[in-house]
């Protein structure tokens, strides 16, 4: 088979609901078909909103119950025949599947296993090491979205450093670019276009801590009264967060926008974005918001420092209501220092984080593993 030859590459990830690693899935997906690959992609969980689009694509997408700890130990065997019919060269599994996804994929026959760390739950159990330890027995080459990441990898987990590799995560510049019009959520939500806008793209999840922005808000009201608060996403906390928003007396300051079919347009609505995680590997909505021409404040975990140095955004310390009401009232206060930074952030996205590069790079890796490649993958120090 010749270097150019297509590849045959099986996704597996828990569901495609919307989120930063399912939103990172598709768009590979549909670029290495793009290229001429032969993609699937397997949900073990259950599937979500992100399928229909892959399915217009024309990429296959399965759901394959794979429940329980049992497929940890050993191969479930249903989805080892899913693997066995697909016949992938690759099985690129995402986080939450990762040892079913390699078991089975050993059992089936799969010439090569590629695992990416997107980074870590806050309910992962105390084991979660050893797991990751397992799971990399069976896995060829793993992926680490971040160095921080890598680093755990291999400190933590022990995996060999010479199978773990960083790609930073990329996102099309094209489609997410600044514009000179508005775009739909101010007019969605009843937003006037002077009112001071802050939001966040991103599901709502523990990891997420949006408690803390929703205090930060709380704070930030007090000296600009007409900012208003958009949390753009859906997830197992949305009561909970409606009720501490009640309770810190937000009232019709904070816009639950529940979950868009396009983000690029709520971005261009924002005059501030924020993203108040306690953990993160590389952001894909900080990125975003980047490429858009938002500036962002965003706590100081996982990869984000990486991404906002230079001048590209404003760290925070994670837990920190107060300064992040003050990071968000300084930037509103600075229109000039707002630009620059936008301007700042778009050029480093634009050199950097692209998503052919990120393309690329998974596709040079699945040859590598997959035997059908002489070259050689960079590997972090």
């Amino acid at each position: 088979m010749t270097v150019d030859a297509p590849l045959a590459v099986e996704m597996v990830l828990p569901s495609l609901e919307t989120g930063g690693m399912e939103t990172m899935t598709v768009a590979l997906a549909q670029a290495l078909a793009a290229r001429g690959h032969r993609v699937g992609v397997t949900c073990l969980q259950r599937e979500g909103e992100l399928a229909e689009g892959l399915r217009r694509a024309g990429i296959p997408v399965a759901l394959v119950p794979c429940p329980g700890t049992a497929p940890i130990l050993s191969p479930h065997q249903g989805l080892r025949r899913h693997f066995a019919a697909r016949a992938p060269d690759v099985i690129h599994a995402q986080n939450g599947v990762w040892a079913k996804a390699a078991l089975a994929a050993r059992a089936a026959g799969v010439p090569a296993v590629v695992h990416t760390a997107h980074g870590f739950s806050l309910d992962e159990p105390w084991f979660g090491d050893a797991l990751r330890w397992w799971a990399g027995l069976r896995t060829d080459m793993v992926v680490a979205v971040s160095i921080p990441l890598r680093e755990h990898l291999v400190r933590k987990a022990r995996i060999p450093a010479s199978r773990v590799v960083t790609i930073i995560n990329g996102i099309d510049t094209t489609r997410f670019t600044p514009r000179g019009t508005r775009g739909i959520l101010r007019a969605a939500l009843g937003i006037g276009p002077d009112a001071p806008l802050i939001g966040c793209v991103a599901r709502l999840d523990p990891i997420k801590n949006h408690v803390l922005l929703l205090e930060a808000m709380a704070l930030l009201i007090r000296q600009i009264p007409d900012a208003r608060l958009a949390l753009v996403g859906d997830g197992p906390l949305r009561e909970a967060l409606r009720e501490r928003a009640e309770a810190l007396c937000l009232e019709g300051k904070v816009l639950f926008a529940g979950t868009l079919a396009d983000t690029a347009t709520a971005y261009r609505d924002l005059d501030i974005f924020v993203l108040p995680s306690v953990s993160e590997g590389t952001s894909i909505s900080v990125l975003e918001a980047m490429a858009s021409g938002t500036p962002v404040v965003a706590t100081a975990v996982g990869g984000t420092p990486r991404l906002l140095d230079g001048g590209c955004g404003t760290l925070v310390p994670s837990g920190d209501a107060a300064a992040m009401a003050e990071a968000i009232q300084r930037l509103l206060s600075d229109p000039i220092g707002r630009a620059r930074m936008a301007r700042t952030a778009r050029e480093r996205i634009s050199e950097e984080f692209g998503h052919a590069a990120m393309v690329r790079a998974y596709e040079k890796l699945y040859r590598q593993v997959a035997g059908k490649s002489a070259g050689l993958i960079r590997r972090e120090a």
